[in-house]
């Protein structure tokens, strides 16, 4: 499975990932609005009705305001210090916005914040006020707009509502266009998966809980109970929980999906290496191994194809690597 962005949505694009062994799109939808929805499903389903497609939700995330207009990314320096508001303005060197209010209520100096899956992060110095913090930068980075932020396992986390506005907008968009399966983000009890479950009542579209945050660990089972299946998203749960608990965790998920006959998607990362590159890591190709080895009914690509600079290389490359992996195991069962 490949994430698509809405600007390399087009029939070409789709067509030339189809060939190279694709078989399922995701859409981002904390990116697009509902006609960009529409629209990639449409085109989706013109280069062939057999591609499923996935959508995941905003969901009760913390995110990073957009930057400013005809700005891709900015340069944040290790050592710099940064404020880190709740609210709705640009995002810039000097000051990042999240959409979360009440910082200083919940968050104390030592705390870190991990932005865009952990590729900066940053660390509270002081409390500027109830909605301002002063940061230094731990781990420097280029921001993009719009990125995922989480907090260390020392944090609290301030209250967020299981299904946003945008949420709601999006999933019905999505609906009437058929899709096959949503993805609900930031899960943290079997209740959020119960919020969503509502919306898609009457609809033959699969509900996935995903996997990235402390208190989807702590309630797996129970979010498990009343989901369709789960999805291991490994970039914010790596930034929730310490990075070396990761593989335990996802090898725990798709044990749990196994014994209840329920599929399991693992995301993020998985050629990590190929957004510049046009060759992976031989670690990267045993992830690959690893995943399918455990059963993974899907291996989601999100940046590689989203934006990296060899989509269609990370496609074949998956690709031969699964079949070389399934021949294996299929010889095993033989001797």
């Amino acid at each position: 499975m490949a994430t698509i962005a809405d600007n390399r949505a087009t029939s070409q694009f789709i067509s030339a990932l189809h060939a190279a062994s694709m078989r399922g799109i995701r859409i981002n939808s904390a990116h697009v609005t509902p006609d960009a929805i529409r629209a990639i499903i449409s085109t989706v389903r013109g280069v062939s009705p057999e591609i499923k497609i996935l959508m995941d939700t905003k969901g009760p995330e913390m995110r990073t305001t957009a930057l400013a207009q005809d700005v891709e990314e900015i340069s944040i320096a290790e050592g710099q210090k940064i404020l880190v508001s709740g609210g709705s303005g640009t995002t810039d060197t000097s000051e990042i916005f999240v959409n979360v209010m009440r910082l200083g209520e919940f968050l104390l100096p030592g705390n870190r914040l991990f932005l865009d899956d952990g590729e900066i992060i940053l660390e509270v110095e002081k409390i500027k006020g109830v909605d301002t913090l002063l940061c230094a930068v731990v781990k420097g980075g280029a921001l993009g707009s719009r990125k995922s932020m989480s907090v260390s396992e020392d944090a609290t986390l301030p209250p967020l509502p299981a299904v946003s506005e945008k949420d709601k907008v999006n999933i019905s968009a999505a609906l009437e266009e058929g899709i096959d399966m949503i993805a609900h983000s930031f899960v943290r009890s079997a209740e959020d998966v119960v919020q969503i479950r509502e919306l898609l009542a009457g609809t033959p579209t699969k509900l996935y809980a995903k996997i990235e945050c402390r208190e989807a660990v702590e309630n797996l089972e129970g979010i498990a109970a009343v989901s369709d299946g789960l999805l291991v998203a490994r970039g914010d749960l790596g930034a929730q929980i310490p990075i070396e608990k990761v593989p335990a965790v996802q090898m725990r998920v798709m044990s749990l999906c196994r014994t209840l006959g329920k599929p399991v998607i693992v995301a993020t990362q998985i050629l990590n290496s190929m957004m510049h590159s046009p060759v992976p890591t031989r670690a990267e190709v045993a992830d690959i191994a690893f995943g399918t080895y455990l059963g993974a009914e899907w291996l989601l690509l999100t940046g590689e194809t989203a934006k990296g600079e060899y989509p269609e290389e990370c496609v074949r490359v998956m690709g031969r690597t699964i079949e070389e992996t399934e021949a294996y195991l299929e010889s095993c069962k033989e001797r």
